[in-house]
């Protein structure tokens, strides 16, 4: 069950659907706050302090690189 406070954003936002080792996982995005993993996007959330957003998009960023390497 999802909790209430999470209800109103998950309905207001964008649902995609990435596997992770065979299994679905959902992911929801703001529409207004786009997430972004490019170089200045990171900048931003660094600048902004927000942290965690920079901590998703550096692991993002260097998941792709593997990808794109192997």
């Amino acid at each position: 069950m999802i909790e209430p406070r999470f209800e109103a954003a998950r309905e207001s936002s964008e649902r995609r659907f990435y596997y992770v080792s065979g299994q679905p996982v959902e992911l929801w995005e703001d529409p207004e706050k786009p997430f972004g993993w490019g170089d200045d996007e990171m900048s931003a959330y660094a600048a902004d302090g927000n942290w965690e957003f920079l901590f998703n998009a550096l692991v993002l960023s260097s998941l792709l690189d593997q990808d794109e390497e192997g």
